[in-house]
């Protein structure tokens, strides 16, 4: 156990660091995009869309390419929603991470030393209020909340509440990722593959 929790701190610690200059993290959503994704820089991806066959060619190459990888494992075919899918993805295929709503699957993918994001939808002021509560309970390392254009509206309410944030959704822009880009928000994701060579200066 010991083993996991510091694989999993030593990902933290390497997530972090690939958002401070590269910000953007790439929404898969089929084999070709880990492609893309390396050609322009990308040091973070997500995985949203497809199955656990193609996952195993997107890891492929993200362990060539030295990119992290986290693994929507609610919208991913074939990854049990359970501690033996986390297990799986974990032992067998060293996947670096997780994106779930279920806050179950928080500790158990914890556990086996990966990491832990949970996506959130924070629409209006109660949604934010229990939002957090909820991200309290669970710790994940880190939390997505969609869609990202809230903020900045509501990042100065989440200041100092949540671990890692990450806005995600309807991002189209270089200057919505600028706005978006504001203390707590440390990185955004985006399926816009024009954004993906975003640099932070």
């Amino acid at each position: 156990m010991k083993n996991k929790n510091r694989l999993r701190r030593t990902r933290l610690q390497e997530l972090k660091l690939n958002l401070i200059k590269r910000p953007i993290i790439a929404s898969l959503m089929g084999i070709e995009d880990v492609y893309t994704a390396s050609e322009h820089g990308v040091k973070t991806c997500f995985y949203l869309k497809g199955d656990i066959f193609e996952l195993r060619e997107i890891l492929d190459h993200c362990k060539q390419k030295n990119l992290m990888l986290l693994v929507h494992v609610d919208l991913i075919a074939g990854i049990a929603k359970d501690s033996c899918g986390m297990e799986i993805l974990a032992r067998e295929l060293g996947v670096d991470g997780i994106l779930t709503t279920r806050g179950y699957l928080i500790s158990a993918a914890q556990k086996m030393g990966m990491l832990a994001i949970q996506r959130t939808f924070m629409l209006d002021s109660e949604a934010l209020r229990t939002g957090v509560d909820v991200l309290r309970s669970n710790q994940p390392d880190g939390v997505e909340i969609l869609p990202a254009l809230v903020f900045p509206h509501i990042g100065p309410r989440l200041s100092g509440q949540l671990p890692l944030v990450i806005a995600g959704g309807l991002v189209e822009t270089k200057e919505q990722v600028e706005n978006i880009l504001q203390p707590p928000v440390a990185g955004v994701s985006t399926s816009k593959k024009e954004l993906w060579n975003y640099v932070k200066l």
